[in-house]
Order: structure tokens, then sequence, then C-alpha cells
């Protein structure tokens, strides 16, 4: 199906009405009219005699029938005698066809049988046209004239009008303000920029539907993105085209369904509708809309019943309908297809700045040089998100540089109020603490994370990872791309802002620390508390030394990353709590006995200096994954008994191993072990061969390793060695 051709802008029409008349009703009936339609707000066109010159319509009237909603047609005595009236009549029901005008024919001392039949004067006049035009032409003004007979219209003689013109124009602007008045377009916004496309994906979407069906449309993204923009240029584009159209904007906070049942029936019925019940409120729905083609956008759902009670079933509206949809919650569009739903997108880097220009400084393009770097940089922070771009520069509008430079310093510690407040919307409406908490620990990652890693690392620390990590997606605080989760930007720094208010003074005293500066005041002063729950900095803290004495406070700490950290003391301060260790190049050259975790889940020491792993695993019994990969010093893996719950070894690229201990064998919960790379490692213990879960087994590139276990082959098939 092409799709139609027409204008984005805010209106699809130039003028409410297109006045068709005959010249001799110009300055009494037709001008009286013209007044008053005026009077009341239409916009009207009506022809000046200076156009009607030559034989044909210029293209001025042309485009003003095309540009009309409505034509009303004053059908006079001598209408037809006008060759200008009858191609104006042509003109318009090819509109009324091809771009659904409205046509309200006007019987103005002639009755619609004349018209019809072309009797009388107008008989008359298509005779005389005849013989001037020829039959095949005028035959084409005689279907027309038939056509527009066979029409609902206004007669000046009906009984209840019975001749008075003053009653008879209030009627026509009675009926003409019914079809205007629920043709208003939205405002769309201030500044529009990067929408055109976003516009048009969504219109051939829409327009995948025949004609005939019944169309919904789902745009869902994050809060600021601008799905509420889309919507209204969208509903701007097409709303002309429709019996009936509706934007219904769902307030947040607003739960009665019944208020939104009377608000979508009394918007499109034109008349106050009163709804007793949900359920009433969907027969009602259906009763009085099924036979309507309508364009309903409904902006902001939030919940699953509130869908189910709008526009719960497709049967519910007349064909040719298109419902469309906005959201931050996916779960709302489940019951759409999913050509059926659109991810609204971020602006790009030319975009962001022409519109972040046009409300810092009045234009589209940058009118200062020297705001050039400032302007990129607020920019950048802003990651595309519309929302952003247009606070900051409203705020910065009519600023001295030395404003703008203070401002984004400020903003690189503290978020601006008026977007963490609407970011912030969605993380308060999580459904529980559980879930809210896992985010707080997402937004701790300075980058994108593997989703198969933030599941188990997540596992790890008591979460349902699947079900919360896709609740989250659901609420568009996070996404899929590709293989990783991902965050904007500015969802991340609402997130710490979250952090950051626990404590704005004292950083110990925050559930989580990952900015360096912080981190190195709480170990430094051993200010930590017991509401330090995650340390995980966002970079390196490489030459760093700190006394483990620094944790003795920390009795919740559950996820700890030390990279390149050199820690001294006795291990038995850092807390029983902590679930995963991450302390890639470690510097020591040896791991002490007391060096044991009950909890912990994760032990990651890749690329560490270790020489010798003293401590005894048997006091890891909740330890499922040992990575010493990269540790190039390592000589002999340590003793793995009492370690009943490890699935997943590496020592992946220790080009000193030489032993692994027989006690591997003992690990009846094995699935992957990792020996790639391993150039010295000569032999694999026969106790490999007791391990009946272990199913990935890769010895790659160990080039001293000249066979396996000879009881090892009995495993080899269902093994990927």
């Amino acid at each position: 199906m092409a799709t139609p051709a027409i204008n984005l802008e805010s209106s699809a029409w130039e003028y409410d009405v297109f006045l068709s008349f005959r010249g001799e009703t110009r300055k009494s009936f037709t001008n009286d009219l013209y007044c008053a339609l005026c009077r009341a707000g239409v916009r009207t066109f009506r022809d000046d005699d200076e156009l009607r010159k030559g034989e044909d319509l210029s293209s001025e009237f042309k485009r003003a029938i095309r540009s009309s909603r409505i034509a009303v047609i004053v059908l006079s005595q001598d209408y037809a005698s006008s060759r200008w009236c009858l191609d104006e009549l042509l003109q318009i029901l090819d509109c009324k066809e091809k771009r659904k005008q409205t046509v309200f024919p006007v019987f103005y001392g002639v009755e619609a049988s004349q018209v019809q039949n072309q009797s009388g004067n107008y008989g008359v006049a298509l005779a005389k046209h005849e013989r001037r035009f020829g039959a095949s032409k005028v035959q084409t003004w005689r279907d027309a004239l038939t056509k527009v007979g066979n029409l609902s219209g206004l007669d000046l003689r009906d009984a209840a009008i019975n001749g008075n013109e003053s009653k008879f124009i209030n009627t026509i602007i009675e009926k003409v303000q019914l079809v205007v008045g629920r043709r208003v377009p939205m405002f769309v916004a201030k500044h529009v920029v990067g929408l055109d496309s976003q516009v048009q994906h969504v219109v051939q979407l829409i327009h995948r539907e025949p004609n005939d069906g019944v169309c919904m449309i789902g745009i869902h993204g994050m809060g600021g993105i601008g799905k509420t923009t889309l919507a209204k240029a969208v509903y701007n584009r097409l709303f002309g085209y429709f019996d009936s159209s509706c934007f219904l904007e769902i307030r947040s906070g607003i739960s009665e369904i019944e208020n939104l049942q009377e608000e979508l029936l009394s918007k499109i019925l034109k008349r106050e509708i009163k709804v007793g019940s949900k359920d009433e409120g969907i027969v009602l729905i259906k009763q009085w809309l099924q036979a309507k083609k309508c364009l309903i956008v409904l902006d902001n759902l939030e919940y699953i019943n509130q869908f189910n009670a709008l526009c719960g079933q497709r049967d519910w509206f007349g064909v040719g309908s298109r419902i469309i949809l906005t959201t931050t919650e996916a779960p709302v569009l489940k019951s759409l297809k999913g050509e059926e739903c659109y991810e609204a997108k971020v602006l790009n880097q030319k975009e962001s700045l022409q519109l972040f220009s046009l409300h810092a400084f009045g234009e589209p393009s940058l009118p200062k040089e020297d705001y050039i770097e400032l302007s990129d940089d607020l920019v950048a922070y802003c990651g595309g998100l519309p929302l952003a771009l247009e606070v900051l520069g409203a705020d910065l509008f009519d600023k001295s540089k030395e404003e703008w430079i203070s401002a984004f310093e400020k903003l690189k510690r503290i978020p601006h109020n008026g977007i963490q407040d609407r970011l912030k919307i969605r993380y308060d409406r999580l459904l529980d603490d559980h879930t809210k908490s896992l985010f707080l620990d997402l937004v701790c990652f300075p980058y994108e994370v593997p989703i198969d890693t933030a599941i188990s690392m997540f596992e790890a620390m008591g979460y349902s990872a699947n079900i919360e990590i896709q609740h989250l997606v659901d609420k568009c605080l996070i996404n899929y791309y590709g293989s990783q989760i991902s965050m904007h930007s500015l969802i991340r720094e609402m997130g710490k802002e979250i952090i950051r208010l626990e404590s704005p003074d004292k950083p110990g005293e925050r559930s989580r620390l990952w900015c360096l500066n912080d981190i190195h005041d709480v170990l430094v002063g051993h200010k930590g508390t017991t509401g330090v729950e995650v340390i995980v900095p966002n970079t390196a803290m490489k030459n760093m030394r700190y006394h483990t004495k620094a944790f003795k406070n920390m009795k919740k700490l559950r996820w700890l990353q030390i990279d390149h950290i050199h820690l001294y003391g006795g291990f038995n301060y850092l807390s029983k709590d902590l679930k995963i260790l991450q302390w890639n190049h470690c510097p020591l050259e040896y791991i002490p006995s007391d060096f044991h975790f009950e909890k912990l889940v994760s032990l990651d020491m890749r690329g560490s200096n270790i020489k010798k792993f003293r401590a005894s695993l048997k006091y890891f019994r909740c330890l499922k994954s040992l990575d010493f990969s990269f540790s190039k010093r390592l000589k002999e893996t340590p003793s793995f008994g009492g370690a009943q719950n490890l699935e997943i070894v590496s020592f992946r690229a220790c080009s000193s191993l030489v032993k692994v201990d027989s006690s591997i064998g003992e690990l009846e919960r094995l699935i992957r072990l990792d020996f790639r790379d391993c150039p010295k490692l000569k032999k694999l213990p026969n106790s490999l061969c007791q391990l009946r879960s272990l199913q990935i087994l890769d010895v790659y590139n160990c080039t001293k390793l000249k066979e396996l276990p000879k009881e090892l082959g009995n495993l080899i098939a269902p093994l990927h060695i």
C-alpha cells in the first residue's frame, strides 16, 4: 500500500472550509455565511472575482480545494450555469475520494432532486454547456451533480429551518464545527529536530496494514527520548484522514480506568460520556466506535490493564482504524506483532547540536565560535536525549561562557534536577527493592557488560537475575545491544545520583562506591561503614597500597573489585558476606592461608603476580568460578579439596604452570576446565577421568602435553577438547 503524500506540518489542512458558490449569492447568503464562519474561528477560503479568469481553474483554486478539510457547496438556482462551479465540483469530489475531504451540500433555493436529475434550471444550463463543450465533458459534470445531490445535505426549506437564513447559517456552522472541533492539531514542540525520518518510519508501519484492517503501533523507549513528540507529529500528519480522532494524554498517577474510558469516548463523540465501571466502558467503546474509522493515540500507557480497557481488542474499532500507543513499559505492547513495535531513537550528533543550539542560542547553528568546544562537550554528555538537550540548552540561554563552564563542571558531579526527576520515575516504579538494588549494581559498570557475565555475577549475589534484568529492559532502563547489556549514559548518571544522595557528604556511608577519589578517601581514612555493599572502581587504581583493616567495618560488602591494588595485613578483616572478588593483576606473590571466604561465589585473579595460592579451597564451599588466567608466574594449581561447587576453572595462558593437583578430580560439578596456552604443562592427573559432569576441556596449544590420561578416552566423545 502506497503511503499518501501528506505534508508533515502542524495540520494536514491549510483551510477548514472551501466555499463553492455561484456569483448570484456572493453579496447575500454566501457573504453572510462566510462572515459567520470567520467569526466562529473557522479558516475559510472564499474566492475573489479576480481569480475567476480564463477557461480553466487556476492552480491557486486547485490548491485551495486540496488544502481544505471541508467543502461547503452552495447549490443555488444558477450554480450549474457556471463551468467554473462545475469544475470546482469535479475537483472537490476528487478530493473527497482521495483525501477524505468532507463535503456539505447546501441546497439554497433548489431541491436535491433537481441536482440529482439535472432538471429545471440545471437541465437547461447543462444543455447549453453541451452545445459548447461537447457531450463527453458535460457528462462528467452530470455525474458529479448526481453524486453531490445524493449526499446528505442541508436544505433551507427544511421544516426546522423554514426559510430562516440566520438559523440556516447557524446550523451549517454547527455541522462544520463538529468536524473542525475534532481536527485540532497537537502542538508538537517549540523546536522540532530529527523527527521527519522517524515519523516517516511510523507512517510506513501504519500503512502496512490493509485499509480494511485495524492497525496498532507501539512506540516505546526510555523517558525523555521523544515518544510523545513523535506520536504528536504522526497524529498531525494523519488525523485529517479519519472519521474521528483523539489524542489521549494519560497523566501519571491516574489509575481510575473509568476516567480514561470517559475521556476517550467524550473526546471522540464530542459530548460528555459517563462510565459506571470498567466493563461498561469496554462495552461502550465497542458499541460506539465499532462503526467509526478512528485515529487514536494513547500516550504514556503505563499498565497492561489500561491497554485492556481502552483498546483490548481490534474489533472494537471500525475498519481502517489506527491506534498508536506510547510507553516506557514494554509488556504493555506484548499483544502487538513484532513489526507493530517501534523503538524511538536518540538524535545523532548533528541533530543533537542543532536542537541544543536552538534552545541555547535561539538558532540552529552556533553563533559564537568560542562556544563550539563547550557545546560539543555538553551535547556528548546528553547522549542524543532530546529532554536533556532541551533542558540544558534552555538553562544556558543568554549565559556567559564562564557560567557555561561552571554548569558543565557541576554536571560532572551532580545531574540536573530537571533531567534527574524525569528519568527517576521509571526507577521509582520498579517492582521491589531487590530489582532496584540490581539496577544500582548495574550502574556501577562504566561500560557495556556481556549478558551472560551479568547474569552469572548477579546470580552469584543472590538475585533472580534473568527475570530482574528482563524487568529492567521492560522498564526501558537498560536494553540489549547484541550480546551486551547497555545503558544510556544519563540513566547511569541518574542511578549514581540516587546512590550519592544516600549520603551526599560521606562516601563511606553509601551503598556503592565507584569514584576513585571516594574509594581512596574511604580506604585511606578507614571511613567505610556497614552501609557499603559494593566497591567497583571505574578505572584501574594502579600502584595503590591499603591495609586490609580499611575494610573492617564493611560487614555487608558483597562485591569487591581491587584490580592492581596491593593489600597488606590479615584478610580476616574483609567481609564474610563477600560474594564476588575481582583482583586482576594482584601484585602479591603468595596468597596467605587466612585468605578464605565461605560465601564467595566468584574469584577472578586474572593476570596476577601470584606464584602460589596457599589458601585452602575447603574454605570456599560456595565457590563456582575460579579464574587465574594469564597469571604467568603461577607454577601449580591450589588444592581443590572441599570446593565441591566449582563449575568453571581457568588457568589459561599460565605460562609457568607445571602441576595440576590431583584433587581436581573431586570437583563433581565441574563443567569447564581451561588450560589453553600453558606451554610447560606436561601431564594431567588421572583423577580427571572421574569428572562425569565435565563438558569442556581446553588444552589447545599445550605444546608439552603429549597425551591425555588413558582413561579419559571414554569421556572424549562428549567432551569439547
